[in-house]
């Protein structure tokens, strides 16, 4: 129960934090979607940092990060701040355990697949409008 408290308390301030950041960024660069940029660049950075903390070997157990930090930071903060952070560190983690298959189907499924997602669903919604 603790752990999905930990999540949770970290999903509602990464989203509030994804929301205030987006909404800034628009006012501050109108047409551009530079809030998803910093967002995803953010998180990007932030899971690289926080990975590498949990995963360390060579890190003295009470200066690794507890599992309920870990939680509500990684699981809970950036996966509500951005998911583009666990598609990062997940390909990163492939080229470095020299996936490079893996990896680059990694890439290109998330992209292809991501957009031909969105137009399937905003086609269909669309078509079944306009009857």
């Amino acid at each position: 129960m603790s752990q999905l408290l930990a999540v949770g308390l970290g999903g509602f301030i990464g989203a509030i934090a994804r929301y205030s950041i987006t909404e800034f960024m628009s006012r501050k660069y109108p047409g551009f979607p530079a809030g998803t940029l910093v967002v995803n660049a953010t998180g990007c950075l932030l899971i690289g940092i926080l990975m590498a903390l949990v995963t360390h070997k060579q890190l003295h157990p009470s200066d690794r990060v507890h599992e309920h930090v870990s939680l509500f930071l990684i699981t809970g903060l950036l996966g509500s701040l951005t998911t583009f952070s666990t598609f990062g560190h997940e390909t990163v983690s492939l080229l470095r355990n020299s996936e490079l298959h893996h990896a680059f189907l990694n890439i290109s499924g998330n992209l292809i697949v991501g957009f031909f997602a969105v137009w399937l669903g905003w086609t269909s919604v669309m078509f079944w409008l306009q009857k």
